[in-house]
């Protein structure tokens, strides 16, 4: 589940980053090493479950620092394939404003189907993230570091327990889909029933789905923090 640096987490869940995500923010006295562990009915990323409908268990080691340096390693594994993810950024805020820079690097070393979603000739995909926020919004830009061209936005709000993000994807297509009819908008709302529960419904339209991916999806993740 790639997940999502927030300066300002709005859910602290596993399927909400635009993704599926879970959000870690720098500590602001000291350095901090924290890990966390989840499982999901889905791996729900970018609008798209990438699953097939099989549950994901997942875990990770994420590492912070008061000067807004962070990095961590995250990992998934289930019937679509092993995926781990190293990630390094720096992160700031001034009052409700903030800034993210971050450098993300999936691996997928089973050769699961998640790796031919994006790039089937390559087991590793490498993005560049910048995310700006005011307050409870943020806007998100995921960039592939290969070929430019292939990107993700994505907008997300938070008020209380519910989180609402919408995302646009101009990528590769998916497998069978002629050359061009590959983007897609993805839109969620999440509900944190508890600290540790999270509901997510999921609608995604455009000619670069999956046909399974069409129909409006209910994600539920239960997220451990420690």
């Amino acid at each position: 589940m790639k997940k999502s640096f927030q300066l300002k987490p709005l859910l602290l869940s596993l399927a909400v980053a635009g993704s599926a995500t879970i959000a870690v923010a720098p500590s602001a006295a000291q350095a901090e090493v924290s890990y966390n562990a989840a499982v999901s009915n889905m791996y729900l990323w970018r609008g798209q479950d990438i699953s097939n409908g099989q549950a994901v268990v997942t875990g990770g080691i994420d590492y912070s620092h008061d000067s807004g340096l962070y990095g961590g390693v995250w990992g998934s594994s289930e019937d679509a394939g092993t995926e781990f993810d190293l990630y390094l950024g720096y992160g700031m805020t001034s009052g409700d404003f903030g800034l993210n820079l971050a450098y993300w690097s999936y691996w997928y070393p089973s050769d699961g189907t998640k790796a031919s979603f994006e790039r089937s000739e390559s087991s590793v995909i490498t993005e560049y993230e910048v995310t700006l926020s005011y307050a409870d919004f943020s806007a998100t830009a995921m960039i592939d570091t290969e070929d430019t061209d292939l990107r993700y936005y994505s907008l997300s709000y938070g008020i209380g327990a519910f989180g609402f993000h919408a995302g646009y994807y101009d990528g590769f297509a998916a497998t069978g889909l002629p050359a061009g009819d590959e983007d897609y908008t993805d839109f969620s709302i999440s509900f944190a029933a508890t600290d540790n529960l999270t509901f997510t419904v999921s609608k995604a339209q455009g000619d670069g789905l999956y046909d399974t991916n069409e129909k409006p999806m209910l994600n539920v993740s239960y997220a451990f923090t420690f």
